[in-house]
């Protein structure tokens, strides 16, 4: 076990995915202020699906990081054909020259299909795309369920998941043998999709004893229990 560093991301693209409630905003915060000490970083909010937890939410405390937050012209509506706003094109052409660009996108297929109107650019960063998964959240309790919205996600998106994140919690009153009673879910998960755990995040005074790299995260976005 060992704690993971950022510059595994190969690519200066990473998509974040994942159900609902997995937590997938507040990763994609922390891993923008942790690519920010190494180079330019953007986060986009992509997330077209749930006005509750956002990743904009985040613009003022990022801003001391000089992390760039964006959103997404369809950001907090309803519309059935979004517009992309040009500041997007232009975060992903400063990836081209080296810029960390990270996509907050909706959690479960809804938000995924988003990515469609991005799927030529995004393409030709090859991206790192991120599934973030919570075993304790119902629509995610098994392994197979996780495996089956994953594939969900990537038939929607047209992009392949290229690496796993165990972001399984229950809150503020999570403990790190909560954390660790999901490492052999996380490890079945990853044989079903032939996917890579990339790490297990946590926010616990220890952290976990789990296969893999881990990561200490904070919480960024809204607090609901």
């Amino acid at each position: 076990m060992g704690e993971y560093n950022v510059k595994g991301l190969l690519s200066n693209a990473t998509v974040t995915v994942g159900h609902f409630g997995s937590g997938k905003t507040n990763i994609s915060v922390n891993l923008a202020e942790l690519c920010s000490f190494n180079s330019d970083t953007y986060l986009i909010d992509y997330d077209n699906v749930n006005p509750y937890f956002r990743a904009k939410d985040a613009e003022e405390y990022l801003k001391h990081y000089g992390v760039f937050v964006i959103s997404s012209d369809f950001a907090n509506t309803n519309v059935d054909i979004p517009s992309v706003s040009p500041l997007v094109f232009s975060a992903l052409n400063a990836a081209k020259n080296g810029a960390k660009i990270i996509f907050d996108v909706g959690g479960d297929m809804t938000g995924a299909v988003s990515l469609g109107y991005l799927h030529k650019k995004l393409e030709e960063q090859r991206p790192d795309v991120l599934y973030v998964f919570n075993a304790y959240r119902p629509i995610t309790d098994t392994p197979e369920k996780a495996f089956e919205i994953l594939k969900e996600i990537e038939n929607s998106c047209n992009f392949g998941v290229t690496a796993l994140i165990n972001n399984s919690n229950i809150g503020a009153e999570t403990t790190a043998s909560d954390i660790e009673e999901t490492d052999g879910y996380a490890q079945r998960l990853s044989e079903l999709s032939g996917i890579p755990l990339l790490f297990t995040s946590y926010m616990t005074d220890n952290a976990p004893h789990v296969k893999g790299d881990v990561l200490k995260i904070k919480n960024r976005t809204k607090i609901l229990f």
